[in-house]
């Protein structure tokens, strides 16, 4: 489902609410947000307040999952976003974080989902804790199979008869 983020709302929500995000810049934001939506497999737009800065280039921006868009001098962010929302062909697939009440409204008001600037930012944090977690290595002894005569020790435990032909080797030699 795609998103639609409300760039300066979720900017000072992320500096208000985590310590280590409070220096953090809408640039490294938004590269978050990109790479949550690569862990999601989704698109999102980012919409700013403004003129986009002389600093940046096209190339600042991961096209692939994220867009960022400037709402110009003329328009706000607010603005901009409500368009977007109405020209959404499928808005029950839309996902749009603010914490902006005239957003949030015109979202359920199209049936789209609305999240807080919070609930994203918490479920963000939880993605990229998982995201960074080491996975639990597997044992060593499961690459090496059984030792001699386990075999037969669980084919009695599940009442069965150990099979001579396949466990003594011997007999398998050829």
């Amino acid at each position: 489902m795609p998103f639609l983020f409300d760039g300066y709302n979720l900017y000072h929500a992320a500096r208000k609410l985590y310590e280590p995000w409070e220096n953090i810049t809408t640039s490294a934001l938004c590269d978050l947000i990109a790479e949550d939506m690569r862990l999601l497999r989704d698109k999102a737009i980012v919409v700013f307040d403004g003129k986009k800065p002389r600093h940046l280039t096209d190339n600042d921006t991961p096209e692939e999952f994220l867009r960022i868009i400037y709402s110009g001098g003329k328009s706000d962010a607010d603005s901009t976003l409500e368009i977007l929302i109405q020209q959404n062909t499928a808005p029950r697939r839309l996902s749009v974080v603010s914490s902006d009440n005239r957003l949030r409204r015109a979202a359920r008001k199209r049936r789209a989902r609305s999240l807080a600037s919070a609930e994203y930012l918490e479920a963000l944090f939880l993605r990229r804790q998982k995201a960074n977690s080491p996975r639990p290595r597997e044992p060593k002894l499961k690459f090496h199979g059984l030792a001699v005569g386990q075999a037969d020790q669980w084919l009695e435990l599940f009442g069965l008869k150990p099979d001579k032909k396949l466990n003594d080797p011997d007999k398998n030699a050829l």
